[in-house]
């Protein structure tokens, strides 16, 4: 059903996004830099004002802290959120004004992100 309570024949309901902001697509390289001192190579497949998602080979676990680097060109802390297979979502940490702004800027250029699948 809709929201105006008629039934949808053979259509799928878009999901609610539940997000707090926007995502862009985004394929860029990043290296995850771990407090244990290791590293793992990435690329990015959609950012956020407050995280992006990335591929990896490596293994982390949700509520680990990291370091990301380069985003916007600076090094910027992190929360691990989710997992699913090799792909993990980041959560920003702590993003000085300055890294803020310049993420702001690098979205308003880039193609809005529905979904692995657009």
């Amino acid at each position: 059903m809709n929201i105006m309570g008629q039934k949808l024949e053979g259509l799928i309901a878009p999901q609610v996004e539940r997000r707090r902001h926007a995502r862009y697509r985004l394929q860029e390289p990043v290296l995850i830099r771990r407090n244990d001192g290791s590293s793992y190579q990435t690329t990015t497949s959609e950012i956020s004002i407050s995280g992006l998602s990335a591929a990896t080979t490596g293994v982390l676990r949700a509520g680990e802290e990291v370091r990301l680097s380069p985003v916007v060109g600076e090094q910027v802390s992190a929360i691990v959120r989710r997992k699913v297979g090799r792909m993990y979502g980041f959560e920003f940490t702590s993003v000085p004004p300055k890294v803020e702004e310049e993420i702001h800027i690098l979205c308003r250029g880039l193609v809005p992100f529905r979904g692995l699948s657009d």
